[in-house]
Protein backbone atom coordinates (compact mmCIF):
# COMPACT_ATOMS: atom_id res chain seq x y z
CA UNK A 1 0.00 0.00 0.00
CA UNK A 2 1.63 3.46 -0.69
CA UNK A 3 2.63 5.49 2.34
CA UNK A 4 -0.15 8.15 1.33
CA UNK A 5 -2.93 5.87 1.59
CA UNK A 6 -1.20 3.69 4.87
CA UNK A 7 -1.75 7.08 6.50
CA UNK A 8 -5.12 7.86 5.50
CA UNK A 9 -6.36 4.49 6.68
CA UNK A 10 -4.33 4.89 9.81
CA UNK A 11 -6.05 8.34 10.30
CA UNK A 12 -9.60 6.94 9.81
CA UNK A 13 -8.79 3.85 11.94
CA UNK A 14 -7.72 6.15 15.50
CA UNK A 15 -11.27 7.94 14.69
CA UNK A 16 -13.41 5.57 16.41
CA UNK A 17 -11.45 5.12 19.89
CA UNK A 18 -10.76 8.76 20.10
CA UNK A 19 -14.79 10.17 19.14
CA UNK A 20 -15.76 7.10 21.60
CA UNK A 21 -13.79 8.24 24.47
CA UNK A 22 -14.68 11.82 24.36
CA UNK A 23 -18.54 10.70 24.21
CA UNK A 24 -18.56 8.96 27.10
CA UNK A 25 -16.02 11.40 28.80
CA UNK A 26 -18.43 14.33 27.81
CA UNK A 27 -21.49 12.57 29.15
CA UNK A 28 -19.45 11.55 32.48
CA UNK A 29 -18.60 15.12 33.35
CA UNK A 30 -21.85 16.27 33.13
CA UNK A 31 -23.77 13.35 34.94
CA UNK A 32 -20.80 13.99 37.41
CA UNK A 33 -22.06 17.85 37.81
CA UNK A 34 -25.95 16.94 37.97
CA UNK A 35 -24.92 14.20 41.03
CA UNK A 36 -22.94 16.90 43.02
CA UNK A 37 -25.41 19.72 42.62
CA UNK A 38 -28.61 17.76 42.45
CA UNK A 39 -30.09 19.70 39.84
CA UNK A 40 -30.58 19.74 36.29
CA UNK A 41 -30.48 23.50 36.00
CA UNK A 42 -27.12 23.92 34.20
CA UNK A 43 -27.47 27.22 33.28
CA UNK A 44 -24.12 27.67 32.20
CA UNK A 45 -24.65 25.20 29.25
CA UNK A 46 -26.63 25.56 25.95
CA UNK A 47 -29.82 24.21 28.02
CA UNK A 48 -30.01 27.84 29.56
CA UNK A 49 -31.47 28.75 26.17
CA UNK A 50 -34.34 26.99 26.47
CA UNK A 51 -37.59 28.05 29.45
CA UNK A 52 -36.65 26.03 32.50
CA UNK A 53 -39.23 22.85 32.34
CA UNK A 54 -37.26 21.62 29.09
CA UNK A 55 -33.97 21.73 30.52
CA UNK A 56 -33.49 18.74 32.38
CA UNK A 57 -35.13 16.27 29.43
CA UNK A 58 -33.25 18.19 27.28
CA UNK A 59 -29.66 17.44 29.44
CA UNK A 60 -30.89 14.35 29.80
CA UNK A 61 -31.23 13.52 25.99
CA UNK A 62 -27.87 15.22 25.50
CA UNK A 63 -26.05 12.73 27.77
CA UNK A 64 -27.73 9.27 26.82
CA UNK A 65 -27.57 10.29 23.19
CA UNK A 66 -23.91 10.79 23.44
CA UNK A 67 -23.58 7.57 25.71
CA UNK A 68 -25.33 5.70 23.42
CA UNK A 69 -23.44 6.53 20.50
CA UNK A 70 -19.80 6.36 22.62
CA UNK A 71 -20.96 2.73 23.15
CA UNK A 72 -22.37 1.87 19.71
CA UNK A 73 -19.05 2.75 18.60
CA UNK A 74 -17.01 1.01 21.04
CA UNK A 75 -19.57 -2.40 20.34
CA UNK A 76 -19.03 -1.82 16.58
CA UNK A 77 -15.08 -0.74 15.92
CA UNK A 78 -13.98 -4.72 15.46
CA UNK A 79 -15.56 -7.17 13.18
CA UNK A 80 -18.19 -7.88 15.58
CA UNK A 81 -20.13 -4.73 14.06
CA UNK A 82 -18.82 -4.36 10.57
CA UNK A 83 -21.58 -3.34 8.09
CA UNK A 84 -24.74 -1.61 8.67
CA UNK A 85 -24.30 -1.55 12.29
CA UNK A 86 -20.94 0.35 12.29
CA UNK A 87 -21.80 2.52 9.49
CA UNK A 88 -25.38 3.34 11.28
CA UNK A 89 -23.45 4.57 14.43
CA UNK A 90 -20.52 6.35 12.85
CA UNK A 91 -23.49 8.27 10.88
CA UNK A 92 -25.18 9.30 14.07
CA UNK A 93 -21.62 10.66 15.48
CA UNK A 94 -21.24 12.42 12.46
CA UNK A 95 -24.79 14.01 12.82
CA UNK A 96 -24.12 14.82 16.47
CA UNK A 97 -21.18 16.52 16.12
CA UNK A 98 -22.41 18.65 13.00
CA UNK A 99 -25.60 19.47 15.17
CA UNK A 100 -23.23 20.56 17.98
CA UNK A 101 -21.72 22.91 15.14
CA UNK A 102 -24.51 24.58 14.61
CA UNK A 103 -26.09 24.83 18.53
CA UNK A 104 -22.76 26.26 19.85
CA UNK A 105 -22.51 28.74 16.72
CA UNK A 106 -25.97 29.38 17.63
CA UNK A 107 -25.33 30.18 21.76
CA UNK A 108 -22.19 32.15 20.73
CA UNK A 109 -24.26 34.60 18.46
CA UNK A 110 -27.09 34.83 21.15
CA UNK A 111 -26.08 33.94 24.95
CA UNK A 112 -21.91 35.21 24.82
CA UNK A 113 -22.38 34.72 28.45
CA UNK A 114 -22.55 30.76 28.87
CA UNK A 115 -19.81 28.04 28.02
CA UNK A 116 -20.79 25.04 26.09
CA UNK A 117 -21.44 22.68 28.97
CA UNK A 118 -19.45 20.20 26.85
CA UNK A 119 -17.81 18.73 29.57
CA UNK A 120 -19.38 19.96 32.99
CA UNK A 121 -18.33 21.90 35.16
CA UNK A 122 -14.66 22.02 32.91
CA UNK A 123 -16.65 23.78 30.20
CA UNK A 124 -17.98 27.11 32.10
CA UNK A 125 -15.96 29.23 29.82
CA UNK A 126 -17.75 31.24 26.85
CA UNK A 127 -18.04 29.88 23.65
CA UNK A 128 -15.28 30.96 21.72
CA UNK A 129 -13.67 30.04 17.96
CA UNK A 130 -11.32 27.39 19.29
CA UNK A 131 -14.47 25.61 20.70
CA UNK A 132 -16.55 26.14 17.25
CA UNK A 133 -13.02 24.78 15.43
CA UNK A 134 -13.03 21.58 17.68
CA UNK A 135 -16.64 20.32 16.91
CA UNK A 136 -16.33 21.33 13.76
CA UNK A 137 -12.94 18.71 13.67
CA UNK A 138 -14.65 16.04 15.38
CA UNK A 139 -17.38 16.38 13.26
CA UNK A 140 -15.08 15.89 10.49
CA UNK A 141 -13.01 12.53 12.10
CA UNK A 142 -16.75 11.31 12.30
CA UNK A 143 -17.49 11.52 8.61
CA UNK A 144 -14.14 10.16 8.05
CA UNK A 145 -14.60 6.81 10.02
CA UNK A 146 -17.63 6.07 7.94
CA UNK A 147 -16.84 2.58 6.00
CA UNK A 148 -13.54 2.32 7.79
CA UNK A 149 -12.53 -0.97 7.96
CA UNK A 150 -13.16 -2.80 11.17
CA UNK A 151 -10.12 -2.19 14.12
CA UNK A 152 -7.39 -5.01 14.25
CA UNK A 153 -4.67 -6.07 16.16
CA UNK A 154 -1.00 -4.59 14.78
CA UNK A 155 0.49 -6.69 12.13
CA UNK A 156 3.68 -5.03 13.52
CA UNK A 157 5.68 -2.87 15.37
CA UNK A 158 5.65 -0.50 12.73
CA UNK A 159 2.05 -0.40 12.40
CA UNK A 160 1.50 -0.14 16.10
CA UNK A 161 3.51 3.13 15.78
CA UNK A 162 1.92 4.63 13.04
CA UNK A 163 -1.50 3.94 15.18
CA UNK A 164 -0.13 5.74 18.71
CA UNK A 165 1.90 8.54 16.33
CA UNK A 166 -1.25 9.30 14.08
CA UNK A 167 -3.56 9.32 17.60
CA UNK A 168 -1.43 11.15 20.05
CA UNK A 169 -1.06 13.94 17.53
CA UNK A 170 -4.86 14.42 16.81
CA UNK A 171 -5.23 14.50 20.63
CA UNK A 172 -3.18 16.89 20.88
CA UNK A 173 -4.68 19.15 18.39
CA UNK A 174 -7.98 18.30 20.48
CA UNK A 175 -6.12 19.41 23.79
CA UNK A 176 -4.50 22.61 22.11
CA UNK A 177 -8.65 23.69 21.04
CA UNK A 178 -10.12 22.54 24.24
CA UNK A 179 -10.91 25.73 27.02
CA UNK A 180 -10.78 22.89 29.73
CA UNK A 181 -7.26 21.89 29.40
CA UNK A 182 -6.24 25.47 30.88
CA UNK A 183 -9.49 25.15 33.63
CA UNK A 184 -7.71 21.70 34.45
CA UNK A 185 -4.23 22.91 34.85
CA UNK A 186 -5.37 25.90 37.28
CA UNK A 187 -7.31 23.30 39.38
CA UNK A 188 -4.32 21.61 39.45
CA UNK A 189 -1.54 23.75 40.01
CA UNK A 190 -3.28 27.45 41.91
CA UNK A 191 -5.19 27.34 45.11
CA UNK A 192 -6.77 30.51 44.18
CA UNK A 193 -7.65 32.53 47.33
CA UNK A 194 -11.97 32.56 47.89
CA UNK A 195 -12.00 36.45 48.20
CA UNK A 196 -10.85 36.20 44.70
CA UNK A 197 -12.62 33.61 42.58
CA UNK A 198 -14.86 34.21 39.79
CA UNK A 199 -18.10 32.01 39.77
CA UNK A 200 -21.29 32.96 37.80
CA UNK A 201 -24.49 34.03 40.26
CA UNK A 202 -26.43 31.50 37.93
CA UNK A 203 -23.84 28.46 38.52
CA UNK A 204 -24.26 29.70 42.59
CA UNK A 205 -28.00 29.67 42.40
CA UNK A 206 -27.86 25.92 40.66
CA UNK A 207 -25.85 24.88 43.53
CA UNK A 208 -28.36 26.58 46.13
CA UNK A 209 -30.92 25.04 44.68
CA UNK A 210 -29.39 21.69 45.04
CA UNK A 211 -28.82 21.70 48.88
CA UNK A 212 -30.43 20.64 51.78
CA UNK A 213 -31.30 23.96 53.47
CA UNK A 214 -33.61 25.05 49.82
CA UNK A 215 -35.27 21.67 50.32
CA UNK A 216 -35.59 22.90 53.83
CA UNK A 217 -37.71 26.23 52.90
CA UNK A 218 -38.46 25.89 49.88
CA UNK A 219 -42.47 25.37 50.76
CA UNK A 220 -42.28 28.90 52.03
CA UNK A 221 -40.77 30.71 49.21
CA UNK A 222 -43.27 32.35 47.20
CA UNK A 223 -40.69 33.55 43.76
CA UNK A 224 -38.65 31.45 41.86
CA UNK A 225 -35.95 34.52 41.36
CA UNK A 226 -34.11 35.91 44.18
CA UNK A 227 -35.07 39.47 45.00
CA UNK A 228 -31.24 40.56 45.54
CA UNK A 229 -28.24 38.64 45.00
CA UNK A 230 -24.72 40.41 46.36
CA UNK A 231 -21.38 39.14 47.20
CA UNK A 232 -19.21 39.54 49.95
CA UNK A 233 -15.52 38.31 50.45
CA UNK A 234 -16.02 34.52 50.10
CA UNK A 235 -19.97 34.31 50.14
CA UNK A 236 -22.61 35.39 48.14
CA UNK A 237 -25.26 36.06 49.12
CA UNK A 238 -29.71 35.26 47.83
CA UNK A 239 -32.65 36.71 49.18
CA UNK A 240 -36.04 34.88 48.80
CA UNK A 241 -39.49 36.24 50.27
CA UNK A 242 -41.17 34.14 51.92
CA UNK A 243 -44.75 33.43 53.24
CA UNK A 244 -44.63 32.07 57.00
CA UNK A 245 -47.73 31.61 59.28
CA UNK A 246 -49.04 33.78 56.76
CA UNK A 247 -46.72 36.67 57.70
CA UNK A 248 -44.23 38.20 55.13
CA UNK A 249 -40.77 36.60 55.70
CA UNK A 250 -37.17 37.11 53.99
CA UNK A 251 -35.40 33.69 53.75
CA UNK A 252 -31.53 34.59 53.73
CA UNK A 253 -29.01 31.94 51.94
CA UNK A 254 -25.29 32.33 52.35
CA UNK A 255 -23.59 30.40 49.61
CA UNK A 256 -20.08 29.84 49.84
CA UNK A 257 -17.83 30.34 46.98
CA UNK A 258 -16.37 27.10 45.76
CA UNK A 259 -16.79 25.54 42.74
CA UNK A 260 -17.74 22.09 44.06
CA UNK A 261 -19.91 21.28 47.21
CA UNK A 262 -20.65 24.74 48.56
CA UNK A 263 -21.88 24.77 52.01
CA UNK A 264 -25.31 26.43 52.14
CA UNK A 265 -26.53 28.49 55.36
CA UNK A 266 -30.02 30.18 56.34
CA UNK A 267 -32.17 32.45 58.20
CA UNK A 268 -35.18 33.94 58.66
CA UNK A 269 -35.49 37.75 59.22
CA UNK A 270 -38.48 39.63 59.00
CA UNK A 271 -39.50 41.54 55.64
CA UNK A 272 -37.86 44.87 57.18
CA UNK A 273 -33.85 45.84 57.43
CA UNK A 274 -32.13 43.70 58.63
CA UNK A 275 -30.52 45.71 61.01
CA UNK A 276 -32.96 44.97 63.89
CA UNK A 277 -31.75 41.79 64.42
CA UNK A 278 -28.59 42.01 63.95
CA UNK A 279 -26.34 41.20 66.99
CA UNK A 280 -23.15 41.69 67.34
CA UNK A 281 -20.71 39.56 68.90
CA UNK A 282 -18.88 40.87 72.09
CA UNK A 283 -15.33 39.79 70.62
CA UNK A 284 -15.80 41.43 67.11
CA UNK A 285 -16.12 45.35 66.35
CA UNK A 286 -18.93 47.24 65.46
CA UNK A 287 -20.60 47.52 61.95
CA UNK A 288 -21.40 50.45 59.64
CA UNK A 289 -24.15 51.21 57.06
CA UNK A 290 -22.22 51.13 53.67
CA UNK A 291 -23.92 51.94 50.18
CA UNK A 292 -27.76 51.11 51.87
CA UNK A 293 -26.22 47.78 53.36
CA UNK A 294 -25.16 46.95 57.07
CA UNK A 295 -21.51 45.71 56.65
CA UNK A 296 -19.85 43.61 59.45
CA UNK A 297 -15.97 43.77 59.87
CA UNK A 298 -14.02 41.25 59.86
CA UNK A 299 -15.69 37.88 60.08
CA UNK A 300 -19.20 37.13 61.65
CA UNK A 301 -22.60 38.30 62.59
CA UNK A 302 -25.62 36.05 63.29
CA UNK A 303 -29.39 36.85 62.38
CA UNK A 304 -31.50 36.13 65.17
CA UNK A 305 -35.03 35.24 64.36
CA UNK A 306 -38.08 36.86 66.05
CA UNK A 307 -39.50 34.63 68.60
CA UNK A 308 -42.50 34.97 66.27
CA UNK A 309 -41.43 33.01 63.24
CA UNK A 310 -42.74 29.40 62.19
CA UNK A 311 -41.74 26.50 64.53
CA UNK A 312 -39.68 24.72 61.93
CA UNK A 313 -37.39 27.73 61.35
CA UNK A 314 -34.03 27.22 62.49
CA UNK A 315 -33.41 29.11 65.54
CA UNK A 316 -31.22 31.83 65.92
CA UNK A 317 -29.33 31.01 62.85
CA UNK A 318 -25.95 32.28 61.93
CA UNK A 319 -24.46 32.93 58.92
CA UNK A 320 -20.85 33.49 59.38
CA UNK A 321 -19.40 36.28 56.21
CA UNK A 322 -19.12 39.82 56.07
CA UNK A 323 -21.94 41.67 55.47
CA UNK A 324 -25.74 41.52 55.78
CA UNK A 325 -28.42 43.26 53.27
CA UNK A 326 -30.01 45.79 54.31
CA UNK A 327 -32.96 48.56 53.15
CA UNK A 328 -35.09 47.57 50.17
CA UNK A 329 -34.97 44.61 48.10
CA UNK A 330 -35.07 43.78 44.56
CA UNK A 331 -31.72 45.42 43.45
CA UNK A 332 -30.51 42.00 41.76
CA UNK A 333 -27.34 42.09 40.84
CA UNK A 334 -25.72 40.35 37.87
CA UNK A 335 -22.12 40.38 38.08
CA UNK A 336 -20.40 37.10 37.59
CA UNK A 337 -17.70 37.71 39.61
Amino acid sequence: MPVGGAVLSTVREVQIPILAMLLIGACAAKAQRVIRTRSFDAAASPSAMFPVRLRKPITLAVCATEVAIGGGLVVTAGALGQGGPAATFRVLASLFFGTAVGALYEVRARRPDIGCGCFGDLSDAPVSVRTLVRSALLCVAAIASVGAPPMVTPASADQALWLLGTGGAELALIALLSPEVSEIMVRLGYAEPCEARRLPVARTLTALRGSSAWRHYEPYITDSEPGDVWREGCWRFAVYPATIDGTGKDVVFAVYLQARRPPVRAAIVDAVPVAAFIHVRSDRPTFTPVAGRMRLHPAAFQVRVPEHAAADAVPAGTIPADAVRGGARGRQRSSTV
